[in-house]
């Protein structure tokens, strides 16, 4: 792979030091193409069709084709939720924040989608991350989010401790997301379906839940 980098309306003179500082600007170029690259192939290999917008976690979300991990988290009302207590309806997670554009941007897609797909039995689960419970609550309030709400797991640690739940740190650990939006789709069987590493327009979504629906819209 070549790659011209050469600034257009400049030349830069051979042996001077500028000529040093652009092969060293052609040689990071080279590496980060190179990083990118070996990122998509794990993406590929881990069964993963996108990478998404603000990091690569393909080895940090479950794989298509294999059991959803526990997921436990609460609601804003302090009401602990159980992903394996949703077994036998297909669920979507939805791990985002209100301070990450791409999933501001894509809310309403997101909304709408849930709209047409909740009424026929999907579960969907917004896991806020990085935030306090009570700021996204509030941003999904004032755009019209409808989806329930949910903490990020790490505020557990702070909530419970390990006498009263003995596998608080495992459970907290088991989504370590990087990467926002990260959507996982997963059906009655508690088998991950899909994981789309980047926002979703209303037809992608409708798509994906449809999947663990088992049947499109009629």
């Amino acid at each position: 792979m070549t790659s011209d980098l050469a600034v257009p309306g400049s030349r830069v003179p051979p042996g001077s030091e500028r000529a040093d500082r652009a092969k060293r600007v052609a040689l990071v170029a080279v590496i980060a193409l190179a990083i990118v690259g070996a990122a998509w192939l794990v993406g590929e290999r881990q069964g993963f069709g996108s990478i998404g917008q603000g990091g690569i976690n393909a080895n940090l979300v479950p794989a298509v084709g294999d059991p959803a991990p526990e997921l436990l988290t609460f609601t804003p009302d302090g009401s602990l939720v159980r992903l394996s207590d949703l077994r036998g309806q297909p669920v979507w997670l939805n791990f985002w924040g209100s301070w990450c554009p791409p999933c501001r941007a894509e809310m309403p897609e997101l909304q709408a989608a849930y709209e047409t797909l909740q009424p026929r039995g999907l579960v969907m689960l917004g896991v806020s991350m990085g935030e306090e419970p009570g700021v996204a609550v509030e941003y999904a309030n004032r755009v019209g989010a409808t989806f329930p709400i949910l903490a990020d797991p790490e505020y557990l640690s702070s909530l419970f401790s390990e006498d009263q739940y003995p596998d608080i740190r495992e459970l907290v650990e088991t989504y370590q997301i990087n990467n926002f939006p990260t959507h996982i789709f997963i059906d009655r069987d508690g088998i991950v379906r899909a994981v789309v590493l980047q926002p979703m327009d209303y037809a992608t979504a409708l798509h994906y839940g449809e999947l663990i629906l088992g049947s499109p819209a009629p």
